[in-house]
């Protein structure tokens, strides 16, 4: 299944129209509409907005290994960025706590990457720009979405509306903008799930009983598990080897937190060369 959050209606428009999505009249909080293979929810605008609205769609539905999130919809951006130009977002940063997240997209595909700034009203002028991009929904819908499925199934696709300072927003031809990238988006969005589905392929049996085995021996928490297998995942995906290498620096049960941190920083070194 694929999640999508959108702010707008006209943002939503064409996406409801290309896939033939049907309005779900049960729910009466959102605006939701779905096929056998897509749910979205058009959240508002603002990240808290769309953090509630995110929640409340991926609270509400059995997930799956195989399903991914997405927020898609239009961004401001800096002058020598082109109208028009869809990106999937690497980085994010939120402007009123000054943190930044970074996204996992460990999928090829035909998009340019770039780094968005989110901020909790409109900006006017350029400079309050650190990074390429703006808009008012990404690190809510960040966050959000963190909370219910891994980092790597969670994808964030802007299209560029106008130019801080330069351009005003055409509410008339952003549901044309969104139009003309989708042809792009869905060969993306099949092969997001494609490598979803394919994801427990790519390790085997050995090289899960290894993962099992370190995360027992060093008593890793969930969280901590996790970090371990996208690590894993990251260096079979990079390099195309296998990670049977980490037995030879496999350790014993270990007494504290203090040696856990030791080794387990050590491991993730070694898959990160």
């Amino acid at each position: 299944m694929v999640y999508m959050a959108v702010s707008l209606y006209v943002e939503a428009k064409p996406i409801i129209e290309y896939y033939d999505l049907k309005k779900d009249v049960d729910d009466r909080f959102y605006q939701i509409f779905k096929s056998d293979n897509m749910t979205l929810i058009i959240t508002g605008v603002g990240k808290i907005a769309c953090a509630v609205a995110t929640s409340h769609i991926l609270s509400r539905n059995l997930l799956f290994d195989e399903d991914i999130v997405i927020n898609m919809g239009i961004c401001g951006a800096k002058n020598d960025v082109q109208i028009g130009t869809a990106y999937i977002i690497n980085k994010i940063k939120d402007a009123s706590t000054g943190k930044d997240y970074y996204t996992d997209v460990l999928l090829k595909h035909e998009f340019y990457e770039n780094s968005i700034e989110t901020f909790d009203k409109p900006i006017e002028d350029a400079s309050e720009l650190e990074e390429a991009l703006c808009d008012m929904e990404s690190s809510g819908f960040y966050l959000s979405a963190s909370k219910y499925v891994e980092q790597h199934r969670i994808f964030l696709i802007k299209v560029v509306s106008d130019r801080i300072g330069v351009d005003i927003v055409d509410k008339n031809v952003v549901s044309c903008l969104i139009e003309k990238n989708l042809d792009k988006i869905d060969v993306f969005i099949k092969r997001a799930q494609d490598f979803m589905k394919n994801e427990n392929e790519i390790f085997k049996r050995d090289e899960l009983d290894l993962i099992d085995e370190i995360s027992c021996n060093l008593k890793l928490t969930k969280s901590l598990r996790e970090m371990l297998y996208k690590a894993c995942l990251h260096y079979k995906v990079r390099t195309g080897k296998d990670i049977l290498f980490l037995k030879n620096n496999a350790v014993g049960t270990v007494n504290n937190k203090k040696e856990r941190g030791k080794y387990f920083e050590l491991i993730l070194s070694y898959l990160k060369q």
